[in-house]
């Protein structure tokens, strides 16, 4: 390994609005070498990504490629200059070849006005055999590869144009542990002849097998690195999660005991496998985990959308299918999706109609619907959840995200549920939405009702939850008691 830095950042900041996403960010990457940025969502990984790929300007500060200045245009000025981006979604041609993938852009070799095939087919299983060691059929067409050989083949479009610094960004999320580990022989292959990686990954045992050291991000701000013998699982969860957890405010009324809702070996195909867990009256079961680990999988399958294919599901210990959302609001289960945008809101309909909706039934009289009803109904929810609004007849779109969210918790509290499941319950709402929200839901657990809350934030769950389940790959890894489970705990039983 080289000790001249191919990449040097040096006091890197970037805001957007009032949110701090980078924060004098400085650090250097030598040349032919793999490192690792660690770091929780929000933390300013992707951010950096951006500004390193030309998307976004830094604020403020200076970037260093191979000791000149650096600071790109836009994604093309980065590719001439041999830094290329892998992101979790792969950006393919699915009906063309393996070859023409490779070679797809002004490199495309041409006899003529049309594709030269045979020139092109060689020279890719040339490519594959030099760069990666393997063999190809290079006239396969990428719709029948699976996600790990479509990534190969982006692999060598890059390194066939001079990439020498390749960021890779979660590439493993949709991968098998072969597809994995051959992936990672690829990567130390290429290492050793000289190309730099910067491996983003959630995933903390990939992270300590691959790197030769690792970058860890907090808040937006460089927390420190670590180089090879100074690092396991243990030592970035702590640099991760950090220490200011310690002042949580927790759920001190506990659930009176009863139970409510059981769940035994459920599984969903492709999704999770074998979950099992109970909620008690009043209670607020966390289910913690990263993207893909099932978590958002799990909820929305006990709202049956869609419903989970194995294991059982009980009510006041009376056994239940739920096959659909309709069946789940009949069991008394009311759900706040993950995105509200395009899974909760009308966004052309008024907030009364917003709000009223699952139970627009009751408001009816013949073929119309009764607006005074309609109205006294908004202003009584609104009044029970702290809903701004300017009336009921207002565009639920001239909402805040914070009061958005409140008329979908709302909606449901109009039907009296036994259990409310959210996922991301505060996502993109600001900080004074989100401790109202917050407050609301353990207002609500007091008074009785049930929630599931699957979530990315750790804090949110440690505030609120009883017991907090984490998932990983599709498994349940551990199910931890709220008032001793530690966002440590949290951060190394999801990320291994």
């Amino acid at each position: 390994m080289s000790s001249s830095p191919i990449l040097a950042i040096h006091s890197i900041s970037k805001s957007f609005g009032s949110t701090k996403a980078l924060d004098s960010v400085s650090f250097s990457v030598e040349k032919g070498s793999i490192v690792g940025l660690a770091g929780e969502n929000g933390a300013g990984k992707s951010t950096l990504i951006k500004i390193l790929c030309g998307v976004h300007k830094p604020d403020s500060g200076t970037l260093e490629l191979r000791g000149e200045a650096y600071r790109p245009k836009g994604p093309e000025e980065a590719e001439k200059r041999g830094i290329s981006v892998f992101h979790q979604e792969i950006p393919v041609c699915p009906h063309l070849s393996v070859a023409a993938n490779v070679f797809l852009g002004p490199t495309m070799p041409g006899k003529g006005l049309s594709p030269d095939w045979k020139r092109m087919n060689e020279e890719c299983r040339r490519l594959y055999a030099d760069l990666l060691g393997e063999d190809i059929d290079p006239t396969r067409l990428v719709r029948d590869c699976s996600t790990a050989e479509t990534q190969l083949a982006l692999l060598v479009r890059v390194l066939s144009r001079n990439a020498s610094f390749i960021i890779l960004d979660e590439p493993t999320t949709a991968l098998t542990p072969p597809e994995v580990e051959r992936l990672f022989t690829i990567i130390r292959r290429l290492r050793d002849r000289g190309v730099t990686f910067l491996f983003v990954s959630h995933m903390l045992e990939e992270l300590v097998s691959l790197c030769d050291s690792i970058v860890v991000f907090r808040d937006g701000s460089f927390i420190g690195s670590l180089g090879k013998g100074e690092f396991d699982t243990r030592a970035i969860s702590s640099m991760i999660a950090g220490r200011r957890l310690e002042t949580v405010v927790r759920r001190t009324v506990k659930p009176r005991g009863e139970t409510l809702l059981q769940v035994r070996n459920l599984g969903l195909g492709g999704e999770f496998d074998d979950v099992s867990f109970s909620v008690a009256r009043g209670g607020i079961l966390g289910i913690a985990g990263l993207a893909g680990s099932g978590r958002s999988a799990i909820a929305r399958a006990l709202f049956g959308s869609p419903p989970a294919d194995s294991g059982t599901i009980l009510i006041d210990g009376k056994e239940c299918r739920i096959s659909s959302p309709a069946e789940a609001i009949g069991h008394g289960i009311g759900m706040v999706p993950e995105d509200r945008k395009k899974l909760g809101l009308f966004h052309h309909l008024d907030v009364k109609l917003n709000l009223c909706m699952p139970g627009i039934d009751r408001f009816s009289g013949g073929a119309f619907v009764n607006e005074r009803k309609l109205r006294q109904a908004t202003v009584r929810a609104s009044q029970d959840v702290h809903i701004k609004m300017s009336g009921p007849d207002a565009p639920v779109s001239s909402l805040s995200g914070g009061n958005q969210q409140k008329v979908l918790i709302a909606r449901w509290l109009a039907l009296r549920p036994r259990l409310i499941v959210m996922s991301e319950p505060t996502r993109g709402v600001d900080v004074g939405a989100k401790q109202e929200i917050l407050a609301l839901i353990q207002d609500l657990a007091d008074q009785g009702y049930s929630f599931i809350i699957a979530s990315s934030e750790h804090e949110e769950l440690l505030r609120l939850s009883d017991d907090i389940l984490v998932m990983s790959k599709g498994r349940m890894k551990t199910l931890l008691p709220g008032d001793k489970a530690t966002k440590d705990d949290l951060v190394l039983a999801s990320s291994t």
